[in-house]
């Protein structure tokens, strides 16, 4: 049984996962994943949103079944590294939403954390990185890219001592980007596909170069990335679409000015 289906509305692709009945995954949900790509990279996908199935769980975790096999020498046989995928999900020229429809920890947690935006629903969720709980470490990214999000030391508080956070804590340190009320008609899917919908009205090279920019960008700021900044700028002005855009709102406010 297939873990992840696709669906593409209107240029928005909904990717659910679903391996009841431990809402874990899998080599192979990465896999099939990896096996999305082309779909995903496809020019009429302008944004990809994230969910799991039911109201438990987004993805459980990294199946501990997978990973004891592995250390007594009995895995699967990964078939794409899970580094890679997560590297390429990141880097995709296009928003990547993570709707958070329950918890989210270890394996789980770094999949969302991979993506560009998470929204999750207050509620009896967690979120985490727990792995030390098994003698182990996050291994999907998740020291790096949780200790880049909300620093360091609250990254190192988090995986030292396996604490799991609510999702209003998770809000506050910045894990989640936006908290659904857990009495809200409005479902996190629903929201993400809202946002989803706002960046996919965008002119899609732009949206694409602000995320490489974002996403490369240097701390401290560099002059090497500042110059391809100023570079991908002057390129977008020449772009029909922007100069069509400048046109209209330059004409708006010529016409303000002669009231």
């Amino acid at each position: 049984m297939a873990h992840l289906s696709l669906e593409v509305t209107d240029g928005i692709a909904v990717i659910r996962f679903d391996n009841p009945p431990l809402q874990v995954m899998t080599p192979t949900t990465v896999h099939e994943l990896n096996e999305l790509f082309p779909s995903l990279e496809d020019e009429a996908v302008r944004a990809v949103v994230i969910t799991g199935t039911g109201d438990e769980y987004f993805v459980r975790h990294f199946s501990v079944e997978e990973l004891d096999a592995s250390a007594q020498g009995s895995g699967s046989t990964w078939e794409v590294n899970f580094d890679d995928v997560m590297l390429r999900l990141e880097h995709l020229p296009k928003p990547v939403i993570s709707a958070l429809n329950g918890t989210a920890l270890g394996g789980g947690l770094e999949l969302a954390l991979s993506t560009d935006i998470r929204v999750a629903k207050d509620g009896h969720y967690r979120f985490g990185l727990p792995e030390i709980s098994v003698g182990i470490l996050p291994g999907g990214g998740g020291t790096q890219r949780l200790s880049a999000l909300i620093g360091r030391n609250r990254a190192l508080n988090m995986m030292w001592r396996a604490k799991l956070v609510s999702p209003a804590d998770a809000l506050s340190l910045g894990i989640i980007d936006e908290l659904i009320d857990a009495g809200a008609e409005e479902t996190v899917l629903d929201r993400a596909m809202n946002i989803a919908a706002e960046i996919a009205a965008r002119p899609p090279l732009a949206v694409a170069h602000i995320k490489h920019l974002a996403r490369n960008a240097d701390n401290p700021v560099t002059k090497e990335k500042l110059t391809l900044e100023s570079k991908l700028f002057a390129e977008l002005m020449q772009t029909d679409e922007a100069k069509a855009l400048l046109a209209a709102v330059a004409q708006q406010h010529k016409a303000e000015r002669e009231e």
